[in-house]
């Protein structure tokens, strides 16, 4: 088999880069080789995306931040992900061009114009990976991770909530813009698309998966893709596939 290429996508706190990791680890134990790699890269062109992101009060134009963002990703498709393809090892990439599909795209740019940029050179992904999350509970999970909290929060004085039992103290114009980039990655589709709900059903309530859980759905459907179509197929949209529920979820 040669090389494989897959990108793992989703809002903020779904779990994209533990994901990532796990992947990695459970494809080495399969005996591939693998490389790991992200995107704004540690490529001079990447550093500084993230150095202006870090920079208070800089500005830019969404054209500016679509012009960076894919020269630091041509870099990274021309000097890293191809040459380790064509190695054969099996490239696990965090965050990509469809990040600039629905961040950008949610800020004027039109898909048509984002797509043209990447035409022929971008490689379409042996399989991307969106995973799915309401908004409200990737929030808190990306609170919880900064602050080290545990499930629940300790409420401050004059600290304002977006909920009333006091979860992610977050605004809610983030919210709202996260909401958009949701719908913007549910539109994404293609047979190299799997969209992976973060949470499942536990009795009358939900509740996240694990890491380890989502990394073993990953793998089955790795595995699923080196079988027959009609196979791929029956396995996928069978009844018994599972379903998403977006408020819950």
């Amino acid at each position: 088999m040669g090389g494989r290429f897959i990108i793992v996508e989703g809002i903020d706190g779904t779990g994209k880069s533990t994901l990532v990791k796990l992947l990695a680890d459970a494809l080495k134990a399969r005996g591939r080789k693998v490389l790991l790699t992200h995107e704004p890269t540690d490529l001079p062109s990447g550093k500084l995306i993230l150095e202006r992101l870090s920079t208070p009060g800089f500005k830019a134009s969404p054209h500016e931040w679509l012009g960076m963002f894919v020269t630091d990703r041509r870099m990274n498709i021309d000097t890293i992900v191809k040459p380790a393809l064509m190695q054969g090892k099996d490239v696990i990439q965090d965050r990509s061009m469809y990040s600039t599909l629905v961040y950008q795209g949610a800020m004027g740019i039109s898909e048509r114009e984002i797509l043209k940029r990447h035409e022929g050179w971008h490689p379409t992904p042996d399989l991307l990976v969106i995973l799915d999350i309401a908004p409200r509970f990737g929030l808190a999970r990306t609170r919880k991770r900064s602050l080290g909290l545990g499930q629940r929060w300790v409420k401050q004085q004059g600290q304002k909530y977006m909920f009333a039992d006091g979860d992610a103290p977050q605004s809610t114009e983030k919210l709202h813009f996260l909401q958009e980039i949701r719908k913007r990655y549910g539109r994404i589709k293609g047979d190299f698309v799997m969209h992976l709900p973060v949470r499942k059903r536990a009795g009358d309530d939900w509740e996240d998966k694990t890491s380890e859980e989502l990394c073993e759905e990953v793998i089955s459907e790795l595995d699923l893709r080196s079988n027959p179509r009609d196979y791929i197929d029956e396995r996928r949209y069978s009844p018994s596939a599972g379903t998403s529920n977006d408020d819950a979820s």
